[in-house]
């Protein structure tokens, strides 16, 4: 389709922060992108629920016009529109609905009975409210799938997933989203974050697209080259602490 392609074309030119020299690096090498459009386009037009990478193209875009913080969350949303995307290909619920109903049903009556909560609909409510949430697989498990399902080596990054005392980069997000300004931190930090994170998603999209990752200006050896926050995010990680 003629909007696929656009969009694409903006996503393999689109001017790539973190690399030597600043604003001359694209995504996709310009002798490489009539090639990289074939076959994007071609994966984009033929795949189930396409719309869901568009809006994940597009978030990724969108978060280079934007100020530092939005940026980051708007990049978690690309992410996330990524794995929504995978999760809609295969069977990520632990239960089918009947069997969830039935599991559910259980569940109810023995929070009614529970003594924490017989006498407490109002506690009782709120944790009916998350219950529809056991029946999907966590978000761990769903990217640790996505990475094993197309070879994904994100190992160089700054990580995406870890305990939140070694701040990685879903624990940044939750601050951000929940109200954690990270005024009383470098912003250095928060931006070499931001950067890693742009990496993270960049490799997701181009699995997706069926475009080589070492044939992209996010590969490992391409970073290592040229990318100074490639080697020093652990450094830029400390100071979170």
């Amino acid at each position: 389709m003629a909007n696929h392609a656009l969009l694409l074309k903006q996503l393999a030119r689109q001017n790539y922060p973190g690399v030597d020299p600043p604003g001359n690096v694209q995504l996709i090498d310009e002798v490489e992108v009539d090639e990289f459009l074939a076959v994007a386009t071609a994966k984009l037009d033929r795949a189930e629920q396409s719309e869901i990478l568009v809006r994940a193209i597009q978030f990724q875009l969108g978060s280079a016009s934007s100020e530092l913080e939005i940026s980051f969350i708007s990049l978690y949303a690309a992410l996330e529109s990524v794995l929504t995307f995978f999760r809609r290909q295969d069977e990520f619920e632990i239960f089918s609905d009947a069997e969830f109903s039935e599991l559910e049903r259980g569940l109810r009556k023995w929070l009614k009975q529970n003594p924490l909560l017989a006498n407490d609909s109002v506690k009782r409510g709120l944790i009916y409210e998350k219950i529809r949430e056991l029946n999907r697989f966590p978000f761990s498990h769903v990217f640790k799938n996505f990475c094993e399902h197309y070879s994904l080596d994100l190992t160089d990054l700054w990580p995406l997933l870890r305990t939140g005392d070694e701040w990685p980069l879903m624990e940044i997000r939750h601050r951000l989203v929940h109200g954690d300004p990270f005024r009383s931190r470098p912003v250095a930090a928060l931006a070499c974050a931001r950067v890693h994170l742009a990496w993270v998603v960049e490799r997701m999209l181009l699995c997706v697209l069926g475009w080589p990752i070492a044939r992209s200006n996010v590969s490992r050896e391409y970073l290592q080259r040229h990318s100074n926050e490639h080697q020093t995010w652990q450094a830029a990680r400390a100071m979170f602490a």
